[in-house]
């Protein structure tokens, strides 16, 4: 069995706080200090560049406070888990609305420390990694078999029914979008379009276009930009809200 290891992020703008919080955490062998920052700019500028797990989040921070940075985190990294850092035990009724997995008060506890980070890995263990799924795809002369997470998004050109892959291979599938559509619904593709399916984790933008009449998508990884219809707009952003993302 593969040992489950957590990347920490601590944010605390009072660096004995810092060095008190990582000679804790040095207790535990599974967990991997990835950084430190002192205020919630640099926090920002780290997550950007960094992969975390779990952050240990000071609320009373000068620049940014840690309510602000929580729900920043919360927009952008749903997948990154927070136990609060506080001084004062009251700031735990109104910090409950970022979904928390823990609130410490500091001094830290070891023993609390450990209760949290157990609750940290139970929450960690249940999102295992989405299991590899291929498909079949129908092709001329047979089947080509795809990795579905592999596919960047599914197109009507013309005539043809184009998979695209996210290593810029295309496949020509004989069959109608209409029935790919079905197929690939499973798989959480959406169709944005009359001539397009795209994968809804893949979605990274999206902006009204210049004449202001419909939307356009942005995948990750992908330059070009897919159009969304109009009348799919509201369709896709509820789904998107169902799958936790919140629109401000």
């Amino acid at each position: 069995m593969i040992s489950l290891q957590l990347k920490v992020l601590l944010v605390d703008d009072e660096q004995i706080c810092l060095d008190a919080i990582k000679a804790s955490l040095s207790t535990f062998n599974y967990i991997s200090i990835a950084g430190e920052a002192d205020n919630g700019t640099d926090a920002v500028k780290f997550l950007q560049n960094h992969e975390v797990d779990l952050i240990f989040l000071d609320i009373d921070m000068k620049d940014i406070n840690g309510f602000e940075l929580a729900k920043h985190i919360q927009y952008h990294y749903p997948d990154i888990m927070i136990i609060f850092l506080t001084g004062y035990a009251g700031f735990a009724l109104k910090g409950y609305e970022y979904r928390p997995v823990d609130f410490l008060t500091k001094p830290v506890n070891l023993l609390r420390l450990e209760q949290a980070l157990s609750r940290v890995k139970e929450l960690k263990g249940h999102n295992k990694p989405a299991k590899e799924v291929k498909i079949g795809i129908n092709v001329e002369g047979g089947f080509e078999i795809i990795n579905v997470k592999d596919i960047s998004y599914i197109e009507k050109r013309g005539r043809k029914i184009c998979i695209i892959c996210e290593n810029g291979e295309i496949f020509n599938c004989r069959d109608s979008l209409q029935k790919l559509e079905h197929i690939f619904s499973e798989h959480s593709f959406f169709r944005s379009h009359q001539s397009f399916l795209v994968p809804i984790e893949k979605i990274k933008s999206i902006r009204i276009d210049d004449f202001k009449r419909s939307y356009l998508m942005q995948l990750k990884d992908k330059k070009e930009e897919l159009p969304l219809s109009r009348d799919k707009y509201n369709e896709l952003k509820e789904l998107l809200l169902q799958r936790g993302i919140k629109f401000y």
